[in-house]
């Protein structure tokens, strides 16, 4: 498993792109990874680093909600990600698509995950943290896992 504490050191002062499966294990507490996930939202609230995903994320995190109809999770997931202010949300623009459609023609990646690594290099981010391990190896980003 990544050591979490070691990873926020080094990405201090830098912009970090988080990918959905973080927030997740936050908002559903689950076992062993909720811990690490939330160790890297509080470094993103106390400004250590600057915490970033895209609207994707928005989208993926109010499903479950939205067929449970539940509207306080709901509102949790519309508070973490807009009001919160912890982490910024940005859209996916052309550039964007165009760089996923390149990672999956490249790297065989899922389109959501082409979308948020495409999103998370044109918005200038230095690391994205998944729990996927599928992620390429590239030059502009290091995409690293909390599985180690």
């Amino acid at each position: 498993m990544l050591d979490v504490s070691s990873a926020i050191v080094r990405m201090l002062g830098t912009r970090v792109y988080i990918d959905t499966n973080i927030f997740i294990y936050v908002l559903n507490n689950t076992p062993v990874w909720a811990a690490p996930s939330l160790a890297l939202l509080e470094a993103c609230a106390t400004r250590q680093i600057e915490g970033i995903t895209g609207d994707v994320t928005l989208a993926e995190l109010l499903v479950k909600p939205l067929q449970a109809n539940d509207a306080a999770a709901v509102a949790a997931v519309r508070d973490l990600l807009l009001h919160d202010g912890a982490i910024s949300v940005v859209s996916h623009d052309r550039a964007a698509f165009e760089l996923a459609a390149h990672h999956r023609a490249r790297h065989g990646l899922k389109m959501v995950d082409a979308l948020q690594l495409a999103t998370a290099q044109g918005a200038g981010a230095s690391w994205l943290v998944s729990n996927d391990r599928q992620f390429p190896k590239l030059t502009d980003i290091e995409c690293i896992n909390l599985a180690g």
